[in-house]
């Protein structure tokens, strides 16, 4: 099913006084920043992390998330208080003159994906979330898609780009601290690196497949940028693989499982590098 509003792209688009262009969009670092700010809401912190360019979000199962698209929003998205992250966690100002009374429930928010080209931001829900009741907090809605849990993954998508969420509370209580040692599992825990305090490794048969140094973090510090370098522009003058990042962002259970926390250095130059050039997000 899906629902066509058409009134709030112009309340919305006529408070900017920037437009999307090419040459901004082309910007990649610029267009899609890997710094959202951290959104406090309700006792809870609202952390977006930027996965991969052109690309949507999709849970374990590969299936995409149902959301409600929010037009005339343009760059730069990694304001304090404005950008997709905001609009999809608080509203805007000019919800209740068009009829939006409630927000869906932001415990179901798992991300956003913004296109910079069509200034459009798309609210990504967990299956089962989105109704007409919220129908005048968007401009349109899709609740077709059946993705459930958290983002586990993206699939390719030109021009779109994938925001995953954590969120958590901004008063956290104190956690014990286990025993430490000399398994990356049982090190002192790092919170502002990794969400457990340990390696995502160690919640998946105990640690057993853990290499023996630190891998990517799985969070990052308030006002810090995202940990997963495997996100960034492909480096094909770096990296002598398909996809121009490290070889162990393509290894089997993710880069999270195989990564190191410091990105790796630069491959040997060899014949075979590829050599290859981004696509534009049109």
């Amino acid at each position: 099913m899906k629902i066509i509003i058409t009134s709030f792209a112009l309340v919305y688009a006529a408070t900017s006084t920037v437009s999307a262009d090419s040459d901004t969009c082309n910007n990649l670092d610029y267009a899609y920043p890997n710094d959202i700010p951290w959104v406090d809401y309700q006792g809870d912190d609202y952390i977006f992390t930027r996965q991969k360019y052109n690309s949507v979000c999709v849970d374990s199962q590969g299936r995409e998330f149902e959301y409600g698209t929010i037009q005339g929003v343009y760059t730069p998205i990694d304001e304090t208080g404005g950008g997709c992250s905001t609009l999809c966690v608080e509203g805007s100002s000019v919800d209740a003159a068009r009829g939006c009374n409630q927000l869906p429930p932001s415990n179901r928010l798992v991300g956003f994906q913004y296109d910079c080209e069509s200034a459009t931001c798309k609210c990504l829900y967990e299956a089962g979330t989105l109704g007409n009741q919220y129908s005048h907090c968007f401009d349109d809605m899709n609740t077709s898609n059946q993705g459930n849990g958290q983002v586990y993954n993206t699939e390719p998508q030109q021009g779109e780009t994938c925001y995953s969420l954590q969120i958590q509370s901004s008063n956290p209580p104190p956690s014990s601290t286990p025993p430490v040692g000399t398994s990356i599992c049982t090190y002192a825990p790092e919170y502002d690196c990794y969400k457990t305090g340990h390696p995502e490794c160690c919640s998946e048969d105990g640690g057993a497949n853990c290499p023996n140094y630190l891998t990517m973090c799985d969070n990052h510090a308030e006002g810090e940028s995202g940990f997963d370098y495997c996100a960034d522009a492909p480096d094909y003058q770096c990296y002598n693989t398909s996809d121009g990042q490290p070889s162990c962002c393509s290894e089997s259970g993710g880069s999270l499982m195989n990564c190191p926390q410091t990105q790796p250095p630069c491959d040997e130059p060899s014949q075979s590098q590829y050599i290859k050039y981004l696509r534009s997000n049109k």
